[in-house]
């Protein structure tokens, strides 16, 4: 049985045909892939904050962060903020929480919010609460989702066509 497991001083010979097919036909070498870990899964969350100097404004915080740095990643948002003054308001797991993060940005800055960092403050006298926008995030995570979906159908359709 061949051992497939290598340390970091074992010999790998099918890298070492690689590399040296890639310079005898003149193809580009690889690009270095980041050893990411498929089972350290990353959240998205909202938290909703009350300022206490001013009631009336509507703030929520929005963050992303892989489970091992959640917590570090709440504890430093408590700090800013103060722990008394926000709740945890929406929180999921997904593919890419930066990239939910750019979509929920992007959506409420086009409502003309005020999004600065990582913070969403709604204008005056809107009508959005706390129920609003978990609906508004919720349904700009179903459309990551069908983003994805719809990327991984068309992959497969045309590798299906031309097998």
């Amino acid at each position: 049985m061949i051992n497939t497991r290598f340390t970091e001083g074992d010999y790998d010979l099918d890298e070492e045909i690689d590399s040296h097919l890639r310079r005898l036909f003149y193809i580009k070498p690889k690009a270095a892939t980041p050893k990411l870990n498929p089972y350290i899964v990353e959240f998205f969350g909202v938290l909703s904050l009350t300022d206490l100097r001013a009631p009336q404004r509507k703030l929520w915080v929005i963050y992303h962060a892989k489970q091992p740095d959640l917590d570090k990643t709440v504890d430093a948002i408590h700090e800013k903020y103060g722990k008394k003054n926000m709740f945890d308001l929406y929180r999921t797991p997904v593919f890419s929480g930066a990239a939910l993060r750019e979509s929920v940005r992007k959506h409420f800055s086009n409502l003309k919010w005020f999004t600065t960092g990582n913070l969403l403050e709604s204008p005056p006298k809107s009508h959005f609460n706390d129920e609003k926008m978990v609906k508004t995030i919720t349904d700009l995570h179903y459309l990551e989702h069908q983003r994805l979906y719809n990327y991984v159908m068309v992959k497969n359709m045309w590798s299906m066509r031309y097998r």
